[in-house]
């Protein structure tokens, strides 16, 4: 029974320690340290732009454009379209006070181009005649196909180089409307009738009526057999000559 109850004894004072041991708070082996806030790592640095994708500064184009290239006009030579045979835009036909002076293809051309060749016969206006003599030939915008200009064109019979067209227009000074303001002439050449090159245009300038006509000229520098000159205005083109020049 001693022995019993030494044991039980024992037994309660390991108990004891057990419970002593559990109530006393352990020591952390990593104790808490007052927190020192870290650098955060997320902190935007200040950027520096990468240099590839900088635009660089823009520098102008010193590139000079080039200028048209058109080759300067040349010598001016022997006149070369006298005698020539050349077509022209088809010409009003007067239809008399009945239709108001409307087109009727059954009327006669008024202002007629006797012939086919008033304006390569080598003869221009005297400076007394009047527009109805045969020295003029005269177009008006008045047609079915006026495509805003008139149009003739000379066939040389060959191929040559060229140096200046000239066009003799009527005035105010035959009146009746009659006038070069506000005209422009365009020059165009072709060796084949087809292939055109335009080689030069001008304008008219005043019209004072002071002579019958005025002469106005194209210059250039081209080859061709075919001569084209495209005479724009609306309303009445009176025309005495189309001269053309070859380049000496």
């Amino acid at each position: 029974m001693k022995k019993i109850a030494f044991i039980l004894a024992l037994v309660m004072v390991f108990a004891v320690a057990l419970v002593a041991c559990d109530e006393t708070p352990a020591e952390s082996s990593n104790p808490a340290t007052e927190s020192t806030p870290v650098e955060n790592e997320s902190t935007p640095v200040e950027s520096t732009p990468d240099e590839e994708s900088v635009p660089a500064e823009s520098t102008p184009d010193e590139s000079v454009p080039e200028e048209e290239s058109q080759a300067p006009a040349a010598e001016v030579g022997e006149l070369v379209s006298v005698g020539k045979t050349y077509t022209a835009t088809q010409q009003f036909r007067q239809g008399g006070a009945d239709v108001n002076w409307g087109w009727d293809e059954n009327a006669p051309v008024a202002y007629p181009d006797e012939d086919g060749v008033t304006l390569t016969d080598g003869v221009k206006d005297p400076g007394d005649s009047e527009y109805t003599n045969a020295v003029w030939a005269g177009y008006s915008y008045l047609v079915p196909d006026y495509a805003g200009y008139h149009s003739f064109v000379i066939d040389l019979g060959e191929s040559m180089s060229l140096a200046q067209v000239s066009v003799a227009i009527a005035s105010s000074a035959l009146s009746n409307g009659i006038g070069s303001a506000n005209t422009s002439f365009e020059v165009l050449v072709s060796e084949d009738g087809e292939n055109w090159t335009s080689v030069g245009t001008v304008a008219s300038g005043e019209d004072d009526g002071s002579v019958n006509f005025y002469e106005y000229s194209v210059n250039f520098s081209g080859n061709g057999r075919y001569v084209e000159v495209r005479v724009a205005r609306d309303g009445w083109a009176f025309l005495s000559e189309i001269e053309v020049y070859a380049a000496k």
